[in-house]
């Protein structure tokens, strides 16, 4: 059984991670304009994909959906995201 500690401490950190993963997707957009590089590019949409969009897929899916679906949705989206941070690397390294 979860205490409302429990539930302010994983909001707090769920704030935290979505806050975090803004400032570097700002960072590294703003790196991309500033160098063309699309390493760069790809690097802060793999990160925003783990931070951001995770946790918005997370938050809906268990609100419009069952809360089972909610789990794999979220975990899918991260595996998306960390694909594109793998090619991110690769292309970095060709160049």
């Amino acid at each position: 059984m979860t205490t409302p500690l429990q539930v302010q401490v994983t909001e707090v950190f769920t704030a935290l991670r979505v806050v975090l993963g803004l400032v570097i997707v700002v960072l590294a957009v703003y790196g991309y304009r500033r160098n063309a590089s699309r390493p760069m590019l790809l690097l802060g949409t793999g990160i925003g994909m783990m931070t951001l969009v995770s946790t918005m897929a997370t938050i809906m899916a268990s609100i419009l959906l069952s809360t089972g679906s909610a789990g794999p949705l979220s975990v899918g989206v991260e595996i998306i995201g960390m694909c594109l941070i793998l090619y991110a690397i690769i292309l970095a390294r060709r160049k």
